[in-house]
């Protein structure tokens, strides 16, 4: 009991960690904070180290280290020294790895709508398109991070304001490859919901029949029941009778 508090305590603690992680990394794109400058650059080292030394504990402790690698390898990309090989904002980019591994454990359960017909590999991907394209994006059209990312959610979601569009040729290509996959995931995600709620239904109606069916077979049992009972009687008023009449 006390250790499955613990691993709770731990998950949450985890989670709150890596939303303050995300909050610091989406202020710094706004411009609301300089996360290389005191206290903030302290804050975000600290909570890294935290997760480094997180994951190598639990990497030690596993006794698959294969099977635990594969299962965090997002937690692993987000602990990688990006820092060091001087590629701008896209050296703190990779904390969105932690977010897509949140995703992932709260959609562990296979019944989850995350798992329906492989959302969350089309999840996986629309994220490091989104996150990693935009940021060579950037690079090649020499604008913003966050213009990146918002053309990128644009582009993606089939809208296309127009407001900012590719002026090079590899500005192109990377819109061309966001356009793709934006409306693969726009049709795996209308289909995931309507599956979803589909299949919802289909188990309500199943579950409903299941009841009506258990019920019917307990009043059939009944019924049966009472005509044993009536059967008997009949059957002992028949065996009196048979007495009246052979007494004289």
């Amino acid at each position: 009991m006390m250790k499955k508090r613990l691993h709770k305590l731990y998950v949450f603690c985890d989670f709150m960690l890596t939303l303050f992680w995300i909050a610091l990394f989406v202020l710094s794109l706004a411009g609301m904070i300089d996360i290389n400058q005191a206290p903030y650059v302290y804050l975000d080292q600290l909570i890294l180290l935290i997760f480094t030394i997180s994951y190598i504990i639990g990497f030690v402790r596993a006794p698959k280290k294969r099977r635990y690698m594969i299962d965090n390898i997002f937690n692993l990309l987000a602990i990688v020294p990006l820092n060091l090989l001087n590629i701008g904002i896209l050296s703190r980019a990779n904390r969105i790895f932690r977010i897509i591994n949140l995703l992932a454990k709260l959609g562990q359960n296979k019944n989850s709508i995350l798992y329906r017909n492989g959302f969350i590999y089309a999840l996986y991907a629309s994220a490091c398109i989104v996150f990693v394209g935009s940021g060579f994006y950037s690079i090649v059209e020499n604008i913003s991070y966050v213009d990146s990312i918002w053309f990128s959610i644009v582009t993606m979601t089939t809208v296309g304001y127009g407001d900012i569009v590719p002026q090079t040729p590899w500005g192109r290509v990377i819109a061309s490859i966001t356009m793709v996959f934006g409306i693969g995931f726009i049709g795996m995600l209308t289909s995931t919901i309507t599956n979803y709620f589909k299949d919802k239904q289909t188990k309500q109606h199943d579950t409903e029949s299941d009841a009506q069916e258990e019920l019917e077979e307990t009043q059939l049992h009944q019924l049966t029941k009472q005509v044993d009972e009536l059967t008997h009687l009949v059957k002992r008023l028949s065996e009196q009778i048979e007495l009246e009449k052979k007494k004289p």
